[in-house]
């Protein structure tokens, strides 16, 4: 099997590499299609790392066997980038088929043309990220494609698995707005309460996790329980600020963050960014100095790490990021050939993972996430609890943050089951051995040594079990000088490089409405689950995926890193603006809070637009050079402001241009596009959620399972696992 990257998006070209990094062939035709976008050079660089570049047949046959996955691209109702002659339907009946777009081969919004602006609108992030009283913003340009890219490898890993099962070829629909839409986490969960994200700058709703100016740059600082709070107050020599009132816990804290910002900023005014780091790590508070993506390439542990590439073909300049999945590492023996398969997992009809038991040991956002792909793909994943590590109150509450956590719980941790074990204990620890034992995943996402400290490190559990295929997800990864630090999605976005890129055109960095490295840890965590697999169906053996959520995020930032390493130099945050040589922004539409994200190409959809709208002077700056793009922004902002957002892209879309309204989780949760692909799933009775991205006949996944009470499965998996009673730990 090979795989073949027909894709002319961000997305289907990630995918691929990601494919690629697994050890597959991964093969492009010679003039198969554009670069992505046209004349950006260096993302083209990125994408095909590792990819051969074969001479183009005349037909699909010559290049596409039966046995092999394909990466396909959609917009504006067709298949597009195809060689000369070829048609998707010439394609062998038998392979994998994975296409990507902007908005899905069906539904309202087939037709329309995506992109990269397009994506950010569709998502639900541009219009949760930015100042309340500015335009909303954008991160960097291609971030979205490279969520959906993980995305798509994850269906494609899914999709062979099921060929594998069935002999039945796969064809998987995935659009970049649904990919989007499900890394939302808890956007979608706050509106079931009532509550509506809006832009709030570079405040978050807990505090202080925010970033703070320093004497040479900014800090991302990661503070968010109580006793977090106190570590900060120590390392900046406020202890007092521990017992001070306004700060007594987190709603105090943002009620005050105005006071509390004047007292941080005494100990960070006095400090370059990497001394004000340095102190705050010492004390076990997450920190992070925002960096660039030159800056990024001298991150010792990155370097530890040997994450960084050099690029084919460019005579030894230049580096970009690696592969964000490394290989697993082999620490069992080999595995007993008198083992006997328990089979007391749960079987979820012909789902690819049905059969097959996780043993879940995550919290948070990242691991749950991990485990919740697996589990909406079938497998029985098994989350272990701890005694008291969470609530089940009966009925409502008055506390909203309850309510959100409730509703969250709800969306995270569905089609599981939850065990109640005591890993202090002898008999807890003893207890969860015996599971690993028969188990055919483990994902866990504490901090490098926890689960060995328990007895249940990779190289213990691999050893008891050689077919076991165990996710590290930590921050940083396992080895190197910043393996043991404590990290939060926004000191790690802060160290990625993209806060760096993000913000006003002279303004300060600001995060993405709702951080994410979180959410793409979670889906390349369940990608080392699902390559694991694929390695141990060939080899017999499982092995130990050690997952670093900064690598995962630094993946996203490919192109711009690759162009840093060769300029020597960080490139300015421009709000909306492109890098890669089109005219676009985000424009006020009639009506409160109302905008339109518009992006145009080049010429043609200078001289097209000018045509729809009547704007001469459009017309005139298409014809001449050098483009005034800030002339062009102001006749464009001009035209929508007394006109409706949805009506002017539709306008703008029926004459083939990109276009899209800033939409609000409450206007995405009436979309008719997602309600047509029926993407939203009722949880339960006034609890709507994102479901899955992943479109394929028959399903690949089944993401409306119910989440389960605290420690409800105790008794019934130990027991399917042959554990006595005495060993089972009850709150």
């Amino acid at each position: 099997m090979k795989v073949v990257d027909l894709s002319v998006d961000v997305a289907g070209g990630f995918a691929a590499r990601l494919m690629g990094g697994s050890g597959l062939r991964v093969v492009r035709p010679r003039g198969g299609g554009p670069p992505v976008p046209t004349g950006d050079d260096l993302l083209r660089v990125y994408l095909d790392a590792g990819k051969e570049h074969l001479p183009c047949p005349a037909s699909p046959s010559g290049l596409v066997d039966a046995e092999d996955l394909v990466f396909l691209t959609f917009d504006r109702g067709a298949y597009i980038g195809l060689p000369a002659g070829w048609t998707v339907e010439d394609l062998p009946a038998g392979c994998v088929r994975v296409t990507t777009s902007s908005f899905g081969t069906t539904g309202p919004y087939r037709t329309w043309r995506g992109g990269p602006l397009a994506d950010w609108a569709a998502g639900g992030y541009l219009g949760i990220t930015g100042d309340p009283d500015r335009p909303p913003l954008i991160g960097p340009e291609h971030l979205c494609g490279y969520v959906a890219g993980y995305t798509a490898a994850i269906a494609a890993e899914a999709a062979l698995r099921h060929r594998a099962r069935t002999g039945e070829p796969q064809r998987v629909d995935l659009s970049t707005m649904e990919s989007m839409l499900s890394v939302h986490q808890s956007t979608f969960s706050r509106l079931a309460v009532g509550i509506v994200r809006e832009r709030t700058g570079r405040y978050t709703e807990v505090y202080p996790l925010v970033v703070r100016p320093c004497l040479d740059g900014y800090v991302s600082l990661g503070v968010v329980t109580d006793a977090e709070f106190d570590r900060l107050a120590i390392a900046v020599g406020r202890a007092e600020l521990a017992a001070d009132e306004r700060f007594a816990d987190a709603a105090a804290r943002w009620a005050h963050r105005d006071a509390l910002d004047t007292e941080l900023d005494t100990f960070l005014g006095a400090r370059t960014a990497e001394q004000a780091v340095a102190v705050l790590v010492e004390h076990g508070v997450a920190a992070a100095k925002v960096v660039g993506p030159y800056e990024v390439l001298r991150n010792p542990q990155l370097a530890h790490r040997g994450f960084w590439r050099q690029p084919a073909g460019r005579g030894g300049s230049g580096r970009m990021p690696g592969d964000p999945v490394p290989a697993g590492v082999t620490l069992g023996s080999s595995p007993r050939s008198d083992r006997r398969r328990a089979g007391r997992a749960r079987h979820r009809g012909a789902l690819p993972l049905s059969g097959l038991t996780v043993l879940d040991f995550t919290a948070f956002w990242a691991g749950p996430l991990a485990t919740r792909w697996l589990a909406d793909l079938g497998a029985d994943v098994v989350w272990v609890e701890r005694p008291g590590s969470r609530a089940e109150p009966g009925g409502t509450t008055q506390d909203l943050t309850a309510e959100v956590m409730r509703v969250f719980h709800r969306k995270m941790n569905r089609n599981k089951r939850s065990v109640l074990l005591d890993l202090k204990t002898a008999a807890g620890r003893a207890a969860a051995r015996r599971l690993a034992a028969e188990a055919d995943l483990l994902v866990e996402n504490f901090r490098p040594g926890v689960m060995a400290a328990f007895g249940l490190g990779p190289a213990e559990m691999c050893a008891l079990n050689p077919e076991l295929v165990y996710v590290s997800l930590s921050g940083f990864g396992a080895s190197g000088p910043w393996a043991a630090r404590r990290s939060y999605g926004p000191t790690i976005e802060a160290a990625s490089s993209v806060e760096g890129r993000t913000g006003y055109p002279g303004g300060e960095p600001l995060r993405l409405g709702h951080t994410l490295p979180d959410a793409t840890g979670g889906l390349a965590g369940a990608l080392a689950a699902l390559r694991g697999l694929r390695d141990r169906d060939a080899s017999g053996r499982g092995g130990w995926f050690d997952v670093s959520q900064l690598e995962v995020y630094a993946a996203l930032c490919g192109e711009e890193i690759l162009a840093a390493s060769l300029t020597g130099q960080d490139p300015p945050r421009i709000g909306n603006r492109s890098r890669h040589g089109g005219v676009q922004g985000v424009f006020r539409c009639a009506g409160d809070d109302a905008w339109i994200a518009v992006r145009l190409a080049g010429r043609r959809d200078l001289e097209r637009l000018a045509e729809v709208t009547g704007l001469d002077g459009l017309a005139r700056a298409a014809r001449t050079g050098p483009r005034d793009d800030a002339a062009a922004e102001a006749l464009i902002a001009g035209y929508t402001a007394t006109r409706d957002k949805h009506r002017t892209a539709a306008l703008l879309q029926d004459a083939g241009l990109e276009a899209f309204a800033v939409l609000g989780p409450a206007e995405l949760l009436a979309d008719d596009h997602l309600r047509a692909r029926g993407f939203f799933v009722t949880a339960r009775p006034g609890d709507t959620l994102p479901g899955s991205p992943l479109h394929s006949e028959p399903p690949l996944v089944d993401p409306r399972g119910p989440a389960p009470r605290f420690g409800a499965h105790t008794d019934e998996v130990l027991g399917q696992f042959g554990l006595p009673r005495p060993e089972i730990a009850h709150p």
